[in-house]
């Protein structure tokens, strides 16, 4: 069941990149980001009231904190994304992303059974191949910086959610919209930019907004049985977007991302049998 939940995270926010990004190519990049936030948050708000949960402070701090990791996450991510491409922003955000609650994990509940360790391993070249949209990319070091950035950022992110109690439920994440929300209004006012997207985009943020809430919902029930499962999973995000950029954007896959894929289903694998 944790699987099954912890699968419904990459799919949501895969899908939801794979929108978002077209987006925020359209300009205004704060703007769109506010705007899918404020649906996330409200998305969250009406699973957290469904699933149920008795959150104590320390998880709502935890909740808020993740808040202000993801929206600095976002803006990195989605910043490299139209500026340098996804080539290498990429697979250094999800390793990174990935290594992160794995690492946590690994300290605050010790080292894994063998077969779900070498799934994990498995798994983190699989997000890397899957990346790899470029293989002849010059090693462009801006693009690492925001491929660095932001995958520690959503690191960090993961690991302040999993972190969390399992009587909280869901409600951790709401506060966290909530900061994300303020402290990227914040930025908007300070930098005195448009509050809003480009006209037309306002459904595209309202999908974003449901996806990524539901994403992060699943994200946070799976994390807080096994962080560092969930956080490998939470990477392959990228892989589900990559797929979706294949269906409806006509983009093509090169011979090393398809090989990733097949690599992530035998981490997949090795995990489930684990």
């Amino acid at each position: 069941m944790t699987i099954f939940i912890g699968l419904l995270a990459p799919l949501s926010i895969g899908l939801a990149d794979h929108i978002g990004t077209n987006v925020g190519r359209r300009g205004r990049l704060l703007a769109t980001v506010l705007a899918i936030y404020v649906f996330t948050l409200l998305s969250t708000l009406i699973l957290a009231v469904w699933w149920g949960g008795s959150p104590t402070v320390p998880d709502l701090v935890l909740g808020g904190c993740s808040g202000v990791s993801s929206g600095m996450g976002l803006i990195q991510l989605y910043r490299g994304y139209t500026t340098r491409g996804t080539g290498i922003v990429g697979p250094v955000a999800a390793v990174t992303g990935a290594v992160v609650p794995i690492g946590v994990d690994t300290v605050v509940s010790g080292l894994p059974s063998m077969v779900v360790g070498s799934g994990l391993v498995v798994g983190l070249i699989g997000v890397w191949l899957i990346g790899m949209k470029d293989p002849g990319a010059e090693w462009d070091l801006i693009a690492m910086k925001h491929g660095l950035a932001s995958g520690v950022l959503f690191g960090i992110t993961a690991t302040l959610l999993g972190l969390t109690s399992d009587d909280a439920g869901t409600w951790p994440v709401v506060p966290g919209r909530v900061v994300a929300v303020a402290f990227v209004l914040l930025l908007i006012l300070i930098r005195r930019e448009a509050t809003w997207p480009h006209r037309g985009t306002t459904p595209q943020a309202v999908m974003v907004g449901i996806l990524g809430g539901i994403g992060l919902a699943t994200f946070t029930l799976a994390a807080q049985v096994n962080l560092a499962v969930a956080g490998l999973f939470f990477q392959m995000a990228y892989g589900v977007t990559v797929l979706f950029q294949v269906l409806f954007a006509g983009e093509r896959t090169t011979r090393i991302q398809r090989a990733g894929f097949g690599v992530a289903i035998v981490a997949l694998a090795l995990i489930i049998l684990g």
